[in-house]
């Protein structure tokens, strides 16, 4: 990587920009954020967020490594709060003042000659103006939930001019646009199912449509263990066969393969027992230990309650048309509905970067090239971050912005370009024939999340400090951010030795001089 770098662009300003302009300012470089939203957050800005909206994680696994959550928060923070957390963060490491927020990226062009980079075209969207600036490296930063999927379904027009709304779920705002109304809500994602049961109490009714019914996860397993104890554990992600096997990992898939089955069995069927799946009809046709990508969610409070008692109506059909009074399904039967609801998730794309990279990158399915998910071998002084999202995603976005840190400085020891993306290659189909991530998106690390971490780990030179019994805890407990910080604080360390004895040797050739 060339040396010469100094001034940094950072295309978006979620959990991922804010990580990545910590870490890039405190190895001193010069940052500029570009937000096109009014507010810093990315999907947990206030325009973009639904009603009922919480984390999917407990407080403690979804904080930064050296910012925990306020012990006041409860253990499943809502919106608000997330909003305030991060502007809290950005505010005393100072990025908010690196911010440009209402301004769009619409054209990123690389800058040849003796200092190659980046000629990066914004728009302001308060003054709607344009202008360019010089950079010498560039970090995506725009999530992958960045661009709203909805599907065009003839009819649509008709009904809108009869007084129906047609929304996605970042438009859901608040209760009042469907308070006492006929609604339909597409979808049995987090945002489709967070937002049925939320409106249930306050709609005339609410019926949900969906393909197919998935795995959802209580946040208390019997009411007792919170989640973070069965899946976000080392042990509970070693009883998934990774692409390579070692150690103890070997032992479970092959000779353990009994305990294996067991562990996952024993979860399935608590699961179904908890939430009635089979008195509901709500039971997904895979099994959980199949079913686990980063569209796994834990269930809202009180969704499969509704669904038995019948509050909330389900189908498992699809929209085939719009008409003046509601909606036509893929059965034939006739809804009618006030407002319809997409809960149909998002698409990832980068439309600012030249069709020639734009080519390198995505492929016919959507699935985002990029070795260890964070750069292209043949795209230099391009980063991304986010693009590995995991069940921690704020930790995998800051020890991939830890990474892309070291990188830019020439710090890394990596494999050729040609032997980078062989490697990247073959994780990307070894995904797509053994663990396709749902949205097909190909930024999805789950449910190999430590795995990612480990590979970004090693590839930094680091070692874990950790051993013996402390070590056994390590890989039995939940995550816990905090004690990833052993990364930082060897690499400053080296980083210090490495000044310390360049100022010897040129100390040594002064005194032979």
């Amino acid at each position: 990587m060339n040396t010469k770098i100094h001034h940094i662009c950072i295309i978006g300003a979620g959990i991922s920009g804010l990580v990545a302009a910590k870490t890039l300012m405190e190895e001193g470089y010069e940052v500029t954020v570009f937000e096109k939203q009014k507010g810093l957050g990315g999907v947990w800005e206030s325009s973009r967020t639904y009603v009922g909206l919480t984390t999917q994680n407990p407080r403690d696994t979804y904080a930064f490594t050296d910012y925990p959550m306020p012990a006041s928060y409860p253990e499943w923070p809502n919106a608000e709060q997330m909003q305030n957390y991060l502007k809290s963060y950005a505010q005393d490491f100072g990025i908010v003042e690196k911010i440009q927020f209402q301004t769009e990226v619409i054209q990123v062009e690389r800058k040849t000659g003796v200092q190659p980079g980046w000629i990066v075209s914004i728009q302001s969207n308060d003054q709607n103006t344009q202008n360019k600036y010089e950079f010498d490296f560039v970090l995506v930063c725009n999530g992958i939930f960045n661009i709203p999927k909805m599907p065009l379904l003839a009819g649509q027009d008709e009904f809108i001019a009869s007084g129906g709304e047609v929304l996605h779920s970042t438009e859901l705002n608040d209760s009042s646009q469907v308070e006492g109304k006929r609604i339909i809500v597409v979808g049995f994602g987090r945002s489709a199912t967070d937002i049925a049961t939320h409106i249930v109490p306050q709609v005339k009714e609410c019926t949900l449509l969906f393909r197919h019914s998935l795995w959802k996860m209580p946040k208390y397993l019997l009411g007792l263990v919170n989640i973070k104890y069965v899946l976000l554990t080392r042990f509970a992600e070693a009883c998934f066969p990774y692409r390579h096997l070692q150690g103890i990992e070997w032992a479970l898939h092959t000779i353990g393969k009994p305990l294996v089955w067991a562990f996952w069995k024993l979860n399935e069927i608590l699961v179904r027992l908890q939430f009635g799946l089979d008195t509901c009809g709500m039971l997904p046709d895979k099994p959980l230990y199949e079913s686990v990508n980063c569209s796994s969610a834990v269930a809202p409070t009180n969704f499969y309650k509704y669904l038995a008692s019948g509050k909330l109506k389900a189908k498992k059909t699809a929209i085939a048309r719009f008409n003046s009074d509601g909606v036509e399904l893929e059965n034939g039967q006739q809804l009618h509905a006030d407002v319809v609801i997409f809960g149909t998730g998002f698409r990832q794309d980068v439309p600012f970067l030249p069709e020639k990279y734009r080519q390198m990158l995505i492929d016919d399915q959507g699935y985002f090239h990029l070795y260890r998910n964070l750069i292209h071998p043949d795209i230099p002084q391009l980063g991304f971050v986010g693009y590995n999202s995991s069940f921690f995603s704020q930790l995998t976005s800051e020890i991939g912005s830890w990474w892309l840190a070291e990188y830019v400085k020439g710090n890394l020891l990596l494999p050729s370009n040609a032997e980078m993306i062989q490697d990247m290659e073959a994780e990307i189909y070894w995904r797509q024939t053994k663990w396709p991530p749902a949205g097909g998106s190909g930024g999805c690390t789950s449910p190999f999340n430590f795995h990612h971490l480990e590979q970004l780990i090693q590839d930094m030179g680091v070692k874990n400090p950790t051993s013996g019994w402390e070590r056994i805890a390590e890989v039995m407990m939940p995550l816990n951010p905090s004690t990833y910080q052993y990364i930082r604080k060897e690499l400053r360390g080296k980083r210090l030795s490495s000044a310390n004895n360049s100022e010897i040797a040129e100390s040594a050739e002064v005194e032979v001089g």
